[in-house]
């Protein structure tokens, strides 16, 4: 930021007639009237930003320089405003003629909340035209008097002169002291400032042909030279033979002229080691403007000159890395955000066809697939320092994404950014198919440790109703058979059939859990066979459902039945019929003496449906939840001989016939069992 930005003066000025200039404490012009640059014939750009002595340096007012350098001076000791006398100007008109200005000025000071000088407004009052204006009364006023009253006049005019003569010495008396006393203060800060020199820099003084004539304490620590053995030499004694002859040939030629040379120097001690110095030499000109004498200031930059040669060596080494590195590397600008560097892998990463390709063309914003990602990983950079990305979802320049682990770092001086780039998408990927693995794996070992539960709990139904399934039909086979062989000849024929009928009925029992059992093995393992033979549907059922009638009679039960649409079907008789006893024989055994049970079937174009209703026990919600699982027994049908596994039957015969089952059922209300299958089963089914 420019003097002129941060102190917006020019607009205050513009409509102002005064003479006013704004200095900083260090007597730097900050803004400037148009008033005081008209009276000046000077430029504001020549002004703005310069040293208020080095602008008038070549003034012919000596004296008013000095009231003016000792009432500035005033005002930033004191903190207080000051009043300078009237002073006589010389300046300078646009024909470059001196004109006499007669200027009253008054230097006030701005402070700041601390009470520190922060400016000094210096503001002029132009009394020229009244000066001017007296002399020519003085001059003229009486000029039509009589002599009498012109004699009288010039009395009074030479008294007045006296006075102000006595006035005038007065002051100037005054000024001589203010002079002496500000010379002594001169003196003392000429003293002070080489003091301060000698303490902190080299120096050394030599003629106008470069013998050293002065040389302080600090010249001789670092050259190693007393000042015996410096004086009276020039300065080759401590040439290193680093620099060129050109080189002090244009260092001549600068100071020769009378001009201010600056540079480094590398120089060589008195016991051969070398040291750098940062110079300036300064000419002293006599009254012709010829250099008589030339001051040279220096200080020791060995260190710096030796940590940049280490940096050098560094950054070449560091070259070498970032070119080298097996991750692609960039470096961008900070403020920018374009990228100043890259290495042959980011090229390649990015899919550009060169480096000068990457740093014209390339743009981040491109290369995120979520622009937002880019946005927020710059803001985090500038206020963190440092960011690490372990994931990060990119693009390629021809759009094919990757994904990628990113690392950044900005420099010390926060002017640029160092990123890392790792390309991880064959990683996440192995990872991912890994986590796959691991969650099919975990899945598959609950599905495992679920079975295995399963298979425990269906194991011990299996031991509980096989004990009791068992037990009851052969305790009844062995105490009727007991009954018989002990009352052959005494018992009636009446009480043998009973107790034949009841071992025939156990047998049957035990016969037909066993069947069950079987059937579930070989449903398991797909041994059952089947025939697919196109029949009538409404004979098939009526044949089937009377094979059941003696079950039905003898608990009291009618079966109802209801045919709706066409007749012929091609399925599997055999497994239907197994399918029909099996839920028959549910819905008579859990339906009290005197209910009815309702069959309906409908045959339509592609499909088969079939309907089995009764008004039995029912079973709850949380049972049908489990009810085509092996062994399982609904809690209200424990005393009901069952091995549970009738359901789980039923649903593997209808998958073999490609079809559903569904149930509906309330406790104490029945149960409605739906099959749905298909009218025209094929061996490709």
């Amino acid at each position: 930021m420019n003097l002129h930005e941060e102190i917006n003066f020019k607009a205050l000025f513009e409509e102002t007639h005064g003479l006013i200039l704004v200095l900083n404490p260090s007597f730097t012009i900050l803004a400037i009237s148009d008033a005081y640059v008209e009276a000046t014939n000077t430029k504001r750009e020549d002004l703005l930003g310069k040293y208020f002595f080095d602008v008038f340096q070549d003034t012919k007012n000596t004296t008013a320089m000095a009231e003016t350098k000792a009432s500035l001076e005033y005002v930033l000791k004191n903190k207080k405003p000051h009043q300078m006398p009237m002073l006589r100007m010389e300046i300078k008109n646009l024909a470059g003629v001196f004109e006499e200005k007669y200027w009253n000025t008054i230097n006030k000071p701005i402070l700041t909340k601390d009470n520190q000088v922060q400016y000094i407004v210096h503001i002029v009052k132009d009394l020229t035209q009244f000066v001017k204006l007296e002399k020519i009364y003085v001059s003229e006023e009486n000029i039509s008097n009589t002599l009498p009253d012109l004699i009288h006049s010039l009395e009074s005019t030479l008294l007045n002169r006296q006075k102000k003569s006595k006035s005038i010495n007065e002051k100037l008396h005054q000024r001589i002291i203010k002079q002496n006393i500000e010379l002594e203060n001169l003196t003392k800060d000429i003293s002070d400032y080489k003091l301060a020199l000698d303490a902190s820099d080299i120096v050394a003084i030599t003629d106008e042909k470069g013998i050293i004539q002065y040389a302080n304490d600090n010249f001789c620590t670092i050259s190693k030279y007393s000042k015996n053995e410096l004086i009276g030499q020039n300065h080759h004694i401590i040439n290193s033979g680093y620099h060129p002859k050109a080189f002090f040939k244009n260092l001549w030629q600068t100071i020769v002229r009378g001009n201010i040379w600056k540079g480094e120097i590398k120089n060589r001690a008195k016991d051969g080691t070398f040291y750098w110095v940062d110079t300036t030499i300064v000419p002293f000109l006599n009254e012709k403007g010829k250099p008589y004498k030339y001051l040279a200031i220096r200080s020791d930059i060995t260190l710096r000159k030796q940590t940049i040669e280490e940096l050098k060596a560094n950054k070449e080494k560091y070259l070498g890395l970032f070119e080298n590195s097996l991750v692609p590397m960039l470096i961008n600008d900070s403020a920018t955000r374009k990228t100043n560097a890259v290495n042959d892998n980011g090229v390649k990463l990015f899919g550009y066809k060169s480096k000068d390709d990457f740093i014209n063309n390339f743009d981040w914003a491109n290369h995120f697939e979520n622009p937002v990602d880019y946005t927020k990983l710059g803001k985090a950079i500038m206020e963190t320092g440092k960011v690490k990305l372990d994931l990060v979802r990119m693009k390629r320049l021809d759009g094919t994404p990757f994904q990628a682990k990113l690392a950044s770092k900005l420099s010390t001086d926060k002017c640029f950014v160092q990123i890392i780039i790792t390309d991880i998408t064959s990683q996440v990927s192995f990872q991912e198919e890994l986590e796959a693995k691991v969650n099919q794996r975990t899945i598959e070992l609950s599905e495992s440790l679920a079975r295995e539960k399963e298979l425990n709990e269906m194991k011990s139904n299996f031991l509980g109703i096989a004990s009791h399934e068992f037990r009851t039909p052969l305790g009844t086979i062995l105490s009727s058979a007991s009954l018989l062989k002990k009352y052959t000849e005494n018992i009636p024929q009446e009480s043998i059939t009973k107790h034949i009928d009841r071992i025939s009925s156990s047998v049957i029992h035990l016969n037909a859990i066993l069947n069950d059992f079987l059937t579930l093995e070989k449903l398991r393992k797909g041994f059952v066979d089947f025939e697919l033979t196109e029949f009538n549907l409404p004979e098939f059922m009526t044949q089937t459902i009377s094979e059941v009638d003696e079950i039905t009679k003898s608990n009291n039960q009618r079966i109802q039945y209801t045919h709706i649409g066409e007749s012929n079907v091609s399925q599997s008789p055999k497994i239907l019929k197994n399918i029909l006893l099996n839920l028959l024989s549910n819905a008579s055994k859990f339906s009290e003496q005197g209910k009815k049970i309702k069959i309906t079937t409908e045959v339509t174009e592609t499909s088969i449906s079939l309907i089995i209703q009764d008004h039995g026990i029912g079973i709850s919600l949380s049972d049908q939840k489990k009810l085509f699982t092996e062994f399982y027994r609904a809690s209200n049908a424990k005393n009901i001989q069952g091995t549970g596994l009738g359901l789980v039957i039923v649903k593997n015969y209808i998958n073999m016939l490609s079809g559903t089952i569904s149930l509906s059922s309330r406790p104490n209300k029945g149960t409605l069992i739906t099959l749905t299958l298909p009218r025209y089963l094929s061996e490709n089914d």
